[in-house]
């Protein structure tokens, strides 16, 4: 054992691992296992976190939807204490090829998907959005994954328009915006992630917003909790938490007559991480004749879609987590998917698509927008 290995190992985690006490219900609660992976050990990753030891395989799996935390004894940190361990392994150049091509996609193009930066903002053509930097009471936060996925513009759309008829004086950045940092933070680069969530707190601050709405859970929880460290004071709200607001506030009506029947796909970064999955169903609640089916795992319990975490970036073989969520979807006899994030829209698409599965994937502003009077 190496003293200042083990020092530098137990700094970067924070001082998570600490409280483990290595019952392995973090282990046995890991999704991959749904996949037939190997899951991942999250006692075992603790354990050699706590001695100081090389971290053998694992960290650059995990999807980051704390599953595990939620049924931890000790409340562990375990999603921090990975994002430690590959901060360490990130400097020591250990990190995968394609999570570092990823980075300098963000360095040079401000996203992680290597699009230009004049093509962020193409999803509003046509659309009436006003420039935030000539001020703003509500800046709308697009972020990377909506903006550079056409499938994704619909949503996108029918958000802006939502806000326009409800009367809200919000504006975007434009072209100008850049990504919220979380797949840098995920990645365990800190330096240029504190560069980066400084120059965008400077950026928001400056269009005068009141509240930062946030299209993806992923940036809003960027905001809330990593920024606010940063010296962040502007209001944040995720768009579904948003659109609940206006209308318990009577700003936005809808036609009678929705009916149908929907499952709702709950994101983890909006229900683990941020305590909003009834957002959704509240908004849906207004529909009296809209048939509302769970799936087996659904609000806080709900399966994770696999894209968190950076995996997005990374090439894995077989089954993956969104075609087992579109099996369970399937399994409700629902018609249509209603979910609350991108990265799961994306995923969940393209497994029903892959799969044969006949399922429609909505994000709950197009699913609004479509009812709207």
């Amino acid at each position: 054992m190496d003293d200042a290995r083990w020092e530098k190992v137990v700094n970067l985690t924070g001082f998570n691992g600490n409280e483990c006490y290595q019952c392995g219900v973090c282990t046995a609660t890991c999704p991959l296992g749904y996949m037939g992976e190997e899951t991942i050990d999250a006692r075992n990753l603790i354990r050699r976190a706590q001695i100081g030891l090389d971290v053998t395989s694992g960290i650059w799996n995990c999807s980051t939807c704390k599953l595990c935390e939620q049924s931890c004894p000790r409340q562990v940190n375990i999603v921090n204490v990975i994002r430690g361990l590959r901060q360490f392994e990130f400097e020591e150049r250990k990190a995968p090829d394609k999570i570092v091509a990823m980075l300098w996609d963000i360095y040079e193009n401000g996203n992680p998907w290597g699009g230009k930066k004049s093509d962020r903002s193409k999803w509003a053509d046509g659309l009436e959005v006003k420039d935030a930097e000539k001020g703003t009471e509500v800046l709308l936060y697009v972020g990377c994954d909506a903006a550079y996925n056409k499938d994704l513009h619909p949503a996108l759309r029918s958000l802006a328009k939502l806000l326009n008829k409800a009367g809200i004086d919000y504006g975007t950045l434009g072209n100008k915006e850049m990504c919220c940092g979380e797949p840098v933070r995920n990645a365990g680069e800190a330096y240029y992630l504190d560069d980066l969530v400084k120059e965008n707190i400077s950026m928001f601050e400056k269009t005068g917003a009141k509240t930062v709405v946030a299209f993806s859970p992923h940036c809003k929880n960027m905001f809330e909790k990593y920024y606010r460290d940063m010296g962040f004071k502007i209001d944040v709200k995720h768009y579904s938490e948003f659109l609940s607001d206006l209308v318990k506030e009577g700003k936005i009506g809808f036609k009678e007559g929705r009916s149908g029947k929907i499952t709702i796909h709950d994101p983890c970064y909006l229900s683990r991480y941020d305590g909003g999955d009834e957002s959704i169903r509240e908004i849906l609640g207004t529909f009296p004749g809209l048939e509302v089916k769970e799936m087996e795992m659904s609000g806080k319990n709900s399966l994770c879609c696999g894209g968190g975490g950076n995996r997005m970036f990374i090439d894995f073989e077989g089954k993956r987590l969104s075609d087992f969520r579109m099996e369970q979807a399937r399994d409700t006899g629902a018609e249509t998917v209603i979910t609350a994030c991108p990265v799961c829209n994306m995923n969940l698409s393209d497994s029903g698509k892959t799969n044969g599965i006949n399922l429609k994937v909505k994000e709950v502003a197009e699913f609004l927008e479509e009812s709207v009077k």
